[in-house]
């Protein structure tokens, strides 16, 4: 079998590899698509860039025509200034003077500009330079523009700087003695040198700019590699720029000749300037016009030239977006090319896996052979070991048992004996107190009383009757070891075959136990007395006194539990009074078995900490047996109905205690309870009122805890001894009634409200009732059993279909469609957590501190899309330091402004958002008389629940009250804490674009008010049971309690009429978060070993409504003609219980447990989740600081005997199915 099971899991492991196999060689093909599709959007680019390149070179061309049409209007300027050179012939007599000073000039102008053809010979290597340092990053359009404008620059400078040296030439060699034009030439020469130093401080601008660009070259280094190809077609277009560059050379060199043939013209024309004299005249007109011309057309070629600027640069713009998102596209390949190599390198690993197990499987197949020749022999001496050990068990069972006894005797024997030694001892200390003489006799003082010690004989004999005893208590201990075990083979025989149903409700029973087993010996009553009903008491008397002894002292159990006050994180049930312990208050919690109470219950639970359940169970099984084996106690037939009676008080004349009480005795037989006068009643006697549990046509409900507004003149002290019954008729033909009943002790009251939650949970639901539930109840999300269980405290949908869940245990993605279950490491206990989509941040309260803190939402998603991978990087939170210790926050925007509202057990702290610091600042601190136990966040303040309701304005940071004390018809809200009722809940419930309306719950009621505070509805809203937590999901509210959620319905404002409700019995709700679809929510509910979260969908409940009116039509002939008294159809349970029996499945039996809490065609239909185990790794889930691991699984807070009450559903109780509806 066990080859068998390794090839099964080999042959699913092939499967999940060729599964991997084939999503990625899907994600391959993305991925090469995705490749494809950039290469085509580059080539795209790259063709776009060659238009804009032919586009400039145009654009130059034109500049270029423009220059030289410039150049030809100076040269003809030049020939109209040597034409007036005629009229400086009588000014020959200064021209050597002006000639040296000239001379002087050349030399220096020949210097500068040897100094600036250096510095641009300079230049130009350093241009080399860095062309060829940028041979491989051609990929820059914007690099190589800026670096083809500044060589035009250049070239263009150096252009003018030798016209303007050619011109100078000129006009020194025609330069005659006037002094207006020396002095215009020495302003020239000025003008040119203050070009110069413009010139050089542009090329230190450059130089900068070009240590800027070697920065930046530096930067771009490591995406050479990857442009490779891009480089060689860039290469191509810089060898066709240069061969451009030289045929520009050679154009510029063919210009200088013609310079010099023009200079030769000059010199030729210079003889013929006499004849020229003539055609001055009319050449100075044609020169005037033509200089009126040319302005007109340099004007038009400089707006032009404005507006190929204007096109360049909108070009360049164009240009840089088109890089940017280049560069872009080339990331993403790089990204997705390492991705692909990655998906390529994993692929590669589990196709070798996959040879390697394939190799195994083939190996383990010619091993099967073998091992299936000696499989039937190893069988049987499976079996022979199995009869074997079951054997030793026992025996060592029973020897652990008598090793213990006999500890327990022997202790008690020795500290008894060392009492007496110690007595003995001070007897005989005591007369010897003065010193005797040597060989001298004193009187006696006959005062003194004789001490007499105890002689040697007297203590054998004492040893002897010891050794005695502790034969009988060792004989007696045989004898009971023999009747427990013959007692368990009858039970289980009985437990297979009949199926009776217990007398006592199993919790119930252990409750009483528990009342009995931390007595004192002296004080516990008698075991039957404790189960059997008065008249079985009366035969109490024929049983042995020495067995009644025996089982008192070694039942003795008194273990006081080690309770911690602290801050409750979460509502529950208080294990004494049965009443609500409330989120955000103080509450007691056992450090060991973590049950949990009031502060000012703790001194009443009893000292039972650690007990387990086996315990309990063999304590019970011995009392009972000993009732069935008494000769006295011989019962005629087993009890079929449940009885319990005792003394308790009732309201007189039913006026809710305003008249006293009354000492009643109570009587539960069957489904009714009976209130009698006296218990002394003989046969027959009628009693003086009944109280059905099971209505046919009805509901009734069992409170626990009834509040103080209810029992306005009774003690404060005897509230939380209270219970209420409430019957609830489906017509009006019956009216409902309420019996309050005043037990006498806790344990006393805890016995009554588990039995008869234990009978009206049989009764009550029908199977229309149970249909209607299950499909109001939604789809089961998750569920957890075993060492899977996960605490969870809370959920936020993360995505469409991913749901965060953070528990006591971390961080967890729920997939709600893959069911997928994946750990997120690096957090601890997670509390609370909300989305700030502004920042892309996750806000929560996390840690052992309860620190507040925040998350990168893509750090989340990454861990998430690397959770496949071994090694899964941790999420770090970013933590608030002053900020620790918090229980509960709201976040969202005050006036246009992110802000965090913070509560700790003493003080509320503000938090805004300042952009500046990016980061959240703390404003305000409040210090409060209670903890905070609900934040609502609206535009312009912050609403807070502490003893009251109140208001903080957001402008100066005031406190106020946010009730009107003025509305006289909230009294009851306003002055709420004075009764013991405080805020549990705010929830804004007006629709979008109406006006704001708050619903403010209260532990009692709940109370609808406008924006100031003001009633807004003349109804209150009344709970049917006591709340644990409140959600609001529009239009519905979601209620949930102890063992149950009530849906209602909240209508709009002007709506007239009840709204509708619905009640769901779900075991032991507690409210997670928002889900994802609308009016939903997810709740998480546990019983057993087990979890589940489940969405519960409101939008079904006028469907669900609508069923049960057609129903009570349907059933109003027949209700109007029986009592409520009368029972009604048989239950969904008892239905199901019937086809399951009918149904050919496979045998129950020990060896066959079902699931009690499931029907067997939703337990084969749907298929159970267990958290992602990849095979790669295995499932390493973080333990939260303080959290002991142990055989026996950490019990939820305020339950008691988890085990048993919990493994263990009676058997006229029900649990509603959860059938599967459409999943969110």
């Amino acid at each position: 079998k066990a080859q068998e099971e390794m090839i099964s899991e080999l042959r699913q492991q092939k499967f999940y590899l060729e599964t991997q196999a084939g999503k990625l060689e899907a994600q391959n093909r993305k991925l090469e698509e995705q490749l494809e599709k950039m290469s085509h959007q580059d080539h795209t680019d790259k063709n776009r860039l060659l238009e804009l390149e032919t586009r400039l070179r145009e654009v130059s061309l034109e500049h270029e025509e423009q220059k030289l049409e410039l150049k030809r209007q100076l040269t003809e300027l030049q020939l109209t200034l040597q034409e007036r050179e005629s009229q400086i012939t009588g000014l020959q007599a200064a021209r050597t003077a002006l000639e040296n000073q000239l001379r002087e000039a050349k030399t220096e102008l020949e210097e500068t500009t040897a100094e600036a053809e250096e510095e641009i010979q300079a230049l130009t290597a350093h241009r080399d330079e860095i062309q060829r340092k940028f041979e491989a990053l051609r990929n820059s359009c914007t690099v190589i523009s800026d670096l083809e404008e500044q060589l035009n620059q250049l070239t263009e400078d150096n252009a003018e700087l030798n016209n303007q040296n050619f011109f100078l030439s000129k006009q020194l060699d025609e330069a005659s003695g006037a002094n207006d034009e020396v002095v215009q030439l020495r302003s020239e020469v000025d003008h040119l040198r203050r070009e110069i130093t413009e010139r050089e401080m542009q090329l230190t601008s450059q130089k900068q700019t070009m240590e800027a660009l070697k920065t930046t070259c530096t930067m771009l280094e490591e995406q050479v590699m990857d442009l490779e190809a891009l480089n060689d077609e860039l290469l191509e277009k810089e060898r066709q720029w240069e061969a451009w560059r030289n045929v520009l050379g050679d154009e510029k060199s063919q210009f200088e000749c013609r310079v010099r043939e023009l200079q030769r013209m000059l010199d030729t024309e210079k003889q013929s300037r006499v004849r020229a004299d003539q055609r001055i005249t009319e050449s100075r007109q044609v020169v005037e016009l033509a200089v009126k011309e040319h302005k007109a057309e340099i004007l038009a070629l400089q707006q032009a030239l404005k507006e190929q600027k204007l096109k360049a640069e909108s070009l360049s713009d164009k240009l840089n977006d088109l890089e940017k998102k280049h560069a872009m596209l080339e990331m993403n390949a790089r990204s997705l090319q390492q991705k692909l190599e990655t998906e390529r390198e994993l692929k590669q690993r589990l196709l070798e896996e996959q040879a390697k197990l394939q190799q195994q499987m083939d190996l383990q197949k010619n091993h099967i052979f073998r091992l299936t020749q000696g499989l039937q022999e190893a069988l049987d001496r499976a079996d022979l070991l199995k009869t074997e050990r079951s054997d030793l068990e026992y025996q060592l069972e029973n020897i652990q048992v008598l090793y213990s006894h006999e500890k327990v005797k022997m202790e008690g024997t020795i500290s008894q004996q060392t009492k007496l030694i110690d007595f003995l001892q001070a007897k005989m200390d005591q007369p010897a107190k003065k010193k005797k003489g040597l060989f001298s006799r004193r009187k006696e003082d006959p005062s003194l009383p004789t001490q007499v010690p105890l002689q040697y004989n007297e203590l054998k004999v004492a040893l002897e009757k010891e050794k005695a005893r502790s034969a009988e208590l060792e004989e007696a201990l045989q004898k009971t070891r023999i009747e427990l075990r013959s007692a368990r083979e009858e039970a289980a025989h009985r437990k297979i075959s009949d199926h009776p149903h217990p007398s006592t409700p199993a919790t119930a029973r252990q409750q009483i136990i528990m009342s009995a087993i931390v007595r004192s010996p002296e004080h516990q009553p008698t075991p039957i007395s404790l189960l059997a009903p008065p008249s079985s008491r009366r035969k109490e008397s024929s049983t042995p006194e020495e067995y009644s002894r025996r089982l008192k002292e070694r039942m003795h159990h008194n273990i006081p539990h080690r309770f911690n006050v602290g801050l409750n994180m979460r509502a529950t049930k208080c294990a004494v009074c049965l009443d609500t312990v409330h989120f955000g208050r103080q509450a007691s919690k056992c450090l060991e078995c973590q049950v949990m109470c009031h502060p000012k219950c703790s001194t009443c639970l009893p000292a039972t900490c650690g007990l387990p359940a086996e315990y309990t169970t063999h304590f019970s099984e011995a009392f009972c047996r000993d009732k069935m084996n008494s000769p006295g106690l011989q019962l005629k037939e087993p009890s079929t109905s449940l009885r319990l009676e005792g003394w308790m008080k009732v309201p007189r004349n039913n006026k809710r205690g305003q008249q006293g009480w009354d000492r009643k005795y109570i009587v539960l037989e069957g489904t009714k309870v009976l209130i009698y006068d006296a218990e002394a009643r003989e046969a027959g006697q009628r009693p003086l009122e009944e109280f059905e549990l099971c209505l046919p046509d009805g509901d009734v409900t069992v409170h626990g805890a009834v509040g103080a507004t209810e029992l306005t003149n009774t003690a404060k002290t005897d509230v939380p001894y209270i219970l209420k019954l409430e019957s609830h008729p489906h017509t009006t033909c019956w009216p409902g009634r309420t019996l309050y009943l005043l037990a006498p002790s806790f344990p006393d009251k805890q016995r009554w409200v588990t039995a008869l939650e234990s009978i009206v949970a049989g009764g009550r639901v029908s199977r229309e009732k149970a249909e209607a539930d299950a499909k109001l109840l939604g789809n089961s999300l998750l569920k957890l059993e075993g060492e899977d269980r996960l605490d969870i405290n809370c959920t936020m949908p993360f995505s469409d279909q991913v749901v965060l869940v953070g528990a006591e245990e971390g961080l967890y993605a729920l997939n709600v469609l893959k069911n997928s279950l994946t750990h997120i490491p690096g957090m601890g206990a997670v509390f609370q957590i909300h989305l700030i989509k502004d920042l892309e941040k996750l806000l929560m309260i996390a840690g052992e501190e309860r620190a507040l803190c925040l998350v990168d939402v893509k750090k989340v998603k990454q861990s998430l899309a690397q959770s496949h991978l071994p090694a899964q990087p941790d999420v770090s939170p970013n933590v608030f330091e002053a900020v620790k210790g918090c229980h509960l926050f709201a976040a969202g925007k005050v006036e246009n402004s992110l802000c965090i509202c913070a509560a700790m057990p003493n003080k509320v702290v503000v938090l805004r958002y300042n952009e500046s610091l990016s980061k959240f600042c703390i404003r305000k601190e409040i210090e409060t008389s209670e903890p905070c136990s609900c934040i609502h966040l609206t535009t312009y303040s912050i609403i807070i629940g502490t003893n009251k309701f109140y208001e903080i304005e957001m402008k100066q940071y005031t406190l106020e009250e946010f009730l009107d004390k003025n509305d006289h018809t909230l009294a009851s809200a306003v002055f709420a804490a004075s009764t013991n009722s405080f805020p549990v809940s705010i929830i804004q419930v007006n629709p979008a674009g109406q006006r704001e309306e708050y619903l403010l719950c209260f532990h009692e009621f709940g109370v609808f008010v406008d924006s100031y505070g003001r009633r807004s509805r003349t109804d209150d809203l009344k709970w049917n049971r006591l709340p644990l937590a409140f959600a609001y999901r529009e239009p519905y509210l979601f209620v949930t309690h102890f063992n149950s959620l009530e849906v209602i319905e909240i209508q709009a404002r002007a709506s007239l009429g009840t709204p509708a409700r619905a009640h769901l019995e779900i075991p032991n709700p507690r409210y997670l978060g928002p889900a994802i679809s609308s009016g939903a929510i997810y709740l998480a509910s546990s019983y057993q070993d087990k979890l589940r979260v489940i969405c519960c969908k409101g939008n079904l409940v006028k469907e669900t409504n609508n069923e049960q009116q057609q129903q009570q039509h349907h059933r109003g002939s027949s209700a109007t003609r029986s009592s409520p008294n009368k029972r009604g159809p048989p239950t969904y349970n008892e239905h199901i219980t019937k086809r399951v029996a009918s149904s050919p499945g496979p045998p129950e039996g020990p060896s066959h447990p079902r699931e009690p809490s499931t029907p067997h065609r939703y337990r084969e239909g749907r298929t159970e989740l267990r958290r992602d185990k990849s095979p790669g790794r295995p499932l390493e889930r973080e333990k939260s600081p303080g959290r002991l691991l142990s055989t026996r699984r950490e019990r939820s807070p305020g339950r008691l005997f988890e085990d048993s009450s919990r493994g263990r559903v009676p058997v006229s109780g029900a649990r509603t199915p959860l059938a599967q509806v459409n999943k969110v």
